[in-house]
């Protein structure tokens, strides 16, 4: 009876492996996370989702209703790009270990904030044993739910589970997340890492729009901890141009007063460009929008030997340049910590 049970539950896990594409998991996960987040009260807490650096939705993650509590689930990752847009998903692979939450054969839908930097940085790497090289805490539910505790300021990640309705922290100890190339290549149509795609900014496909557009949906805007966009939302560089519009001098300014603020801080001004005209053109237009913001700053009071100033013309997009609304966002400028 417990061989035929063990049978049952493993093939459970490898059909559930195959049977899903990736656009329609997409799909799911961004269904997943709006199911969640549309219940503000019973959901994650906004503060967190805020603060958190990445996200990581799974959704139909099988249990195996069988001894060894094993588990197997397909699901994408997105980071908090400079500003408060968030970057195209990376494929993820969930399996192994046992959950705190035993919920005997069913799905579930798993979400998980990486709140530091260090957790970050182990998503952009190979894999990681959730609990084991990454500390991990079962999320705390609910809007007016305080993030200060003990437990939350030292996690790296937070979790929840989402299944027939019910919402509730989660403990993930022992599970391991990796990289899932595979996924990764059938929805890039290429091979590429997650490093590739959670940093260097590359192009998001149409079928994870809808995830991106649901995480822009709902989590404030925010100024990252190592980077400062001035892009469509702060500074709207009109094509070929550099000059900065009255407009921005607020946005500006509050820059201006952090870095006065905190005077061991350096940064590298980085200009951007859309991909309208010739490439040698663009790159000097790029380094022309950074320095005309590091000459702004200086004027007003920050130390012009604290910021260096490149260019880098129309690399690293981070919207469609096919539409104008996304060559706006292109046409940017980044602080960014060194």
């Amino acid at each position: 009876m417990i061989k035929c049970c063990l049978l049952t539950g493993l093939a459970a896990i490898v059909v559930f492996g195959q049977e899903t594409t990736p656009d329609k998991r997409l799909q799911n996960a961004a269904k997943a996370l709006n199911e969640v987040m549309v219940s503000r009260d019973k959901g994650i807490p906004q503060e967190l989702i805020d603060k958190a650096q990445c996200v990581v939705v799974v959704p139909g993650l099988l249990k195996g209703a069988f001894g060894v509590g094993g588990k197997y689930g397909r699901g994408f990752a997105s980071c908090r790009k400079c500003g408060h847009t968030w970057s195209a998903p990376a494929a993820v692979a969930i399996e192994g270990g046992s959950f705190g939450l035993q919920l005997g054969g069913s799905s579930t839908d798993v979400i998980m904030l990486v709140m530091k930097e260090s957790g970050m940085n182990r998503l952009l790497g190979d894999k990681f044993t959730i609990g084991g090289e990454a500390a991990a805490a079962a999320g705390p539910v609910g809007r007016q739910t305080s993030a200060n505790t003990d437990v939350l300021l030292h996690a790296e990640i937070l979790s929840w589970s989402h299944s027939r309705g019910l919402f509730a922290g989660l403990s993930l100890e022992g599970a391991t997340l990796r990289p899932d190339a595979g996924e990764n290549r059938k929805l890039y149509g290429h091979d590429i890492t997650n490093k590739e795609i959670l940093e260097a900014g590359a192009r998001t496909p149409t079928a994870g729009r809808h995830l991106v557009a649901t995480l822009d949906r709902y989590s404030r805007a925010t100024l990252a901890e190592n980077c400062i966009s001035l892009g469509e939302s702060a500074i709207h560089f009109a094509t070929g141009q550099s000059t900065i519009p009255a407009g921005a001098e607020g946005v500006l300014s509050e820059v201006a007063n952090q870095l006065k603020a905190n005077p061991d801080w350096k940064w590298e001004v980085q200009g951007y460009t859309d991909n309208v005209g010739d490439k040698a053109a663009n790159q000097k237009l790029s380094e022309d929008r950074a320095n005309a913001v590091a000459s702004w700053l200086a004027d007003h009071g920050v130390d012009r030997s604290r910021l260096t100033v490149k260019g880098y013309g129309e690399s690293h997009p981070v919207a469609d340049n096919s539409t104008a609304r996304g060559r706006a966002q292109n046409r940017r400028v980044e602080l960014i910590h060194q």
